[in-house]
């Protein structure tokens, strides 16, 4: 099946460079990991919905942090902002789609210089070219169609695009946005992961039980670190998680794989394996041709790094495999 053909009317048509209508004149900036990014375009109504969505992560329009919010973490290496804009479409630009019983995926298509990506209400490119100083001169930015202004679905369109968007700025900044569930206890943060289904939720719910404090049962950034690795809150939750409270990087504790089991135990887990684990674990860039080599480089940094604090957690229901996760 051609790129879009689930989703676009006509998908040969889709927007080969980043040009339309922009939605209207607002501008927001947010903070998050790799950023800051700017969103232009934006109507009055999708502005709402940004606020509403991701009210801890929002910076004044010039890119400075407010009064009172969290630093800029080092271990994000931001730089100029990413930009990305708002254009408009119609809804007829889209196919209809029965989503009963359907697990829901985006279109891509790779190109050396470009991504495009199409979903529900949805269609989208970033871009690299030839830019600045930072990132070796090239730089990245993004473009976000849809017909959506505000309304109940605008805040999943734009989440959509947006986990894309910030899944390849950390690719380029050394780091990487992975599958998992994350879990502050004791002043470190324990990444838990593992396939769809492994159990990521079961354990984040156990560990809050245990008063340990949950980051996303979804989607966590890691990033090299001075002292390692440490892991950086997404907006991006699950079942579990506070999406609106920003967080300040957090030093790894442990790498963890999870298998379910009838008893809890813990066992090291080997550098190869652990590249492995993460590479299964990076959504959307690791099915990426043309980033396959960088992403295999900044992932075997990321599993030298974790190698010490890296295992395989077999975990039963019973939740007691933090009495043994402490000893570490």
């Amino acid at each position: 099946m051609s790129f879009g053909a689930r989703f676009l009317r006509q998908p040969e048509r889709f927007s080969e460079r980043p040009a339309g209508e922009p939605w209207g004149e607002r501008e927001l900036a947010l903070e998050l990991p790799g950023g800051p990014y700017r969103v232009l375009g934006l109507s009055a109504a999708q502005e709402a919905g940004v606020r509403a969505t991701f009210p801890g992560s929002l910076l004044p329009a010039a890119g400075a942090p407010a009064a009172g919010a969290p630093a800029a973490p080092a271990t994000a290496a931001a730089g100029a902002p990413v930009t990305c804009r708002l254009l408009r479409c119609t809804a007829g630009d889209f196919l209809p789609v029965d989503v009963r019983g359907w697990e829901y995926g985006l279109d891509f298509d790779w190109s050396p210089a470009a991504v495009r990506l199409a979903g529900l209400g949805l269609a989208a490119r970033l871009d690299w070219r030839l830019g600045g100083a930072e990132l070796g001169g090239v730089e990245l930015s993004g473009a976000l169609w849809t017909p959506e202004d505000g309304g109940a679905r605008f805040p999943g369109v734009f989440e959509n695009f947006l986990r894309v968007l910030v899944s390849y700025r950390l690719l380029e900044l050394g780091g990487a946005v992975l599958h998992s569930a994350g879990v502050v206890r004791h002043g470190a943060a324990f990444l838990f992961l593992g396939r769809s289904g492994a159990g990521k939720t079961t354990v984040a719910r156990f560990s809050q039980a245990q008063g340990a404090e949950v980051l996303s049962d979804d989607l966590n950034a890691l990033l090299p670190h001075a002292a390692g690795c440490a892991v950086l809150k997404l907006p991006f939750t699950g079942d579990l998680g506070e999406r609106r409270a920003a967080r300040l990087p957090v030093p790894l504790g442990a790498l963890l794989r999870l298998e379910q089991d009838s008893v809890d135990a813990l066992a090291p887990l080997s550098r190869a394996e652990a590249l492995a684990c993460l590479l299964a674990c990076a959504p959307f860039v690791n099915v990426d041709p043309y980033r396959r080599d960088r992403l295999e480089h900044v992932l075997f940094a990321l599993a030298a790094a974790a190698a010490p604090r890296a295992f395989t957690l077999r975990f039963s229901l019973g939740g007691g495999f933090w009495s043994i996760l402490d000893e570490k």
